[in-house]
């Protein structure tokens, strides 16, 4: 699979998972639940999925363990409960942002709807959920005509609940119930099956290459679908050596703070259990936890902030993280990302063996940088380990851009990272 049909299928959290999983089973990796006996062999790989937007794998090898993480969330317009809402037989979708959304860039574009239904099933306790894409545009977010707004090149304050309500459809008053009978039928369930949902607007417009030379690629979600790609292929893809294990959340973007997010025990639960079951090796070597922080080693994979040519201020004085320059190693001396001298220098030697292409991103010393997923894994599991991604240009927008050729760096880097 190309990363742009991986970007065009990952429209929400619960596809992404899905379709990772397909790349891992036709790889040869089998499924594992939570509470079944783990039987591991040498030279096999396995993926666990207790909730539907997070996903985790491992390939047994050795007992040097390699970890890689992605997230598989994005900023996006999600669906509020009893969504439709008629004005003046324009009826509008009741939604709320999730995760730092720049806001503008939503307007006018194809918006389809995607994520999970959840129905009534043989009992309470289990539900049947179905998972949603409507595959066709459902719905837009008119701007309003300058000629109303006079100003709106200058100043151009938005608020989600006022005016970024998608248009839907056009009906009468006592037609509010129409988005929900819409999905059912294309379900084809009764509207009374229905007892929840978790639903997400997604921007419809296919990845492109643009440029000269075809040589960037224009995409939603590459926030940070061009992270997971690069996990999942590289783990498809490994045979031999170390232990891998791989990690996609869910919430990053909304701080990780849920059962599926990096901030909660699971992870350390199924690295707990993989290790407990972990087969001893022919020098009869014991894997245990305490081990693992000398035999491991974690990279945090998220996208990383390009230098902006009509922005260039925005930038460090003499770091410049360039689209097309490599691989995007982040630093920061307030440890908001997990890299360290020392595993700056494992990365830079690996970098240098293999000739990837590596480069440093560092924030400007006025402009608080984010967060993600490093320092809370190493929280609670402290091994060796950095930050690193890809560099692009406008992140969070409703479309983002980066270079081709820098997420197949990052591919060839997670590739011989986790041999």
């Amino acid at each position: 699979m190309t990363i742009q049909e991986y970007l065009d299928k990952g429209i929400s959290s619960f596809h992404a998972v899905k379709i990772s999983k397909n790349i891992l089973e036709k790889a040869g990796y089998a499924e594992l639940a939570i509470d079944d006996n783990w039987n591991l062999e040498q030279g096999k790989g396995y993926f666990i999925s207790p909730y539907p937007s997070s996903l985790y794998a491992f390939y047994i090898g050795n007992n040097n363990v390699r970890m890689i993480a992605g997230h598989t969330d994005y900023p996006v317009l999600k669906l509020k409960p009893s969504p439709s809402i008629n004005r003046q037989k324009n009826i509008v979708a009741n939604v709320e942002s999730y995760g730092g959304m720049i806001l503008n860039t939503w307007f006018d574009r194809p918006l389809g709807l995607a994520g999970k239904v959840i129905c009534k099933g043989s009992n309470p306790f289990n539900p049947i959920v179905h998972l949603y894409d409507s595959k066709t545009p459902l719905a837009v977010i008119p701007s309003l005509a300058i000629h109303m707004n006079r100003d709106v090149n200058k100043k151009n304050e938005l608020n989600v609940q006022e005016h970024l309500l998608p248009l839907i459809a056009m009906g009468d008053e006592d037609n509010t119930d129409v988005l929900i009978k819409y999905i059912a039928n294309d379900l084809g369930i009764d509207i009374e099956e229905i007892l929840d949902f978790d639903l997400v607007f997604y921007n419809m417009d296919k990845p492109t290459l643009i440029g000269l030379n075809k040589e960037f690629l224009v995409s939603p979600r590459l926030d940070n679908l061009t992270s997971c790609y690069c996990c999942v292929e590289a783990m498809s893809k490994k045979n031999g050596g170390s232990t891998a294990v791989m990690a996609l959340f869910d919430n990053e973007e909304i701080g990780s703070r849920t059962k599926q997010g990096a901030d909660s025990t699971l992870l350390k639960m199924i690295i707990e259990k993989l290790v407990k079951n972990h087969p001893i090796n022919a020098e009869n070597d014991v894997l245990t936890m305490e081990s693992l922080v000398n035999k491991g080693f974690f990279v945090s994979l998220d996208v990383a902030h390009a230098y902006h040519p009509n922005y260039s201020s925005k930038s460090d004085i003499t770091t410049k993280t360039i689209m097309g320059n490599g691989v995007v190693l982040k630093i920061s001396g307030s440890q908001r990302y997990n890299s360290d001298s020392y595993s700056n220098g494992v990365v830079k030697g690996l970098c240098k063996e293999y000739n990837i292409p590596l480069q440093m991103q560092i924030n400007n010393s006025n402009i608080a940088g984010g967060t993600t997923l490093g320092p809370i894994v190493s929280s609670y599991l402290p091994v060796y380990g950095t930050d690193m991604g890809v560099a692009v240009l406008a992140m969070h927008s409703a479309c983002e851009t980066c270079a081709l050729k820098d997420i197949e760096s990052l591919g060839e880097f997670t590739k011989v990272f986790i041999q």
